[in-house]
């Protein structure tokens, strides 16, 4: 089992990757290609992802901070309320996917290279690995806490990507 303290290092230091990386994605789009001020709705797209999927991995990462200073938890309750906290990002996140899917769908980069599967697939799979954490299927552990902050993360990543290298 494992400690409040390494708890607490494991999630500072995710956290100040997140930071790290939201910043330097911000400031290379930027400074980038973007800034002979060609955007499209494709553009726009991918970087309200981007960054709705970095603020989303910062409040994952300072959530126990707040957790434990609001209430008396032991570490097991806390990581059973950051994993329905996970869960509830995830699943908000989904629906916003599903609701852009149209859009998203139109986009020929998207469609020839399989992204919108792939990204659909990712999110469809956590969100049952979620469910079946919630419903004790599966048993939860701080693994899949860690696992919805890299999920976003990889998303932010993506989305910073896709937006660097389009033409």
């Amino acid at each position: 089992m494992i400690s409040f303290t390494e708890f607490f290092e494991a999630i500072t230091f995710f956290g100040e990757i997140v930071i790290g990386q939201i910043g330097f994605q911000v400031i290379a789009i930027s400074l980038g290609r973007r800034g002979s001020g060609e955007w499209n709705t494709q553009d726009s797209i991918r970087f309200a992802v981007m960054l709705s999927t970095s603020i989303t991995a910062t409040l994952i990462c300072y959530a126990p901070f707040y957790a434990v200073t609001i209430f008396k938890l032991e570490l097991l309750e806390l990581i059973n309320l950051l994993i329905v906290l996970s869960m509830i990002f995830v699943t908000l996140f989904s629906f916003y996917l599903i609701s852009i899917f149209k859009k998203v769908i139109n986009f020929s980069d998207f469609v020839s290279s399989g992204a919108v599967h792939i990204v659909y697939s990712i999110a469809f799979i956590i969100n049952i690995i979620f469910i079946l954490s919630v419903l004790r299927i599966i048993e939860p552990s701080i693994w899949l806490y860690y696992l919805s902050i890299h999920y976003f993360q990889f998303l932010s990543l993506y989305c910073f990507v896709r937006l660097m290298i389009y033409r």
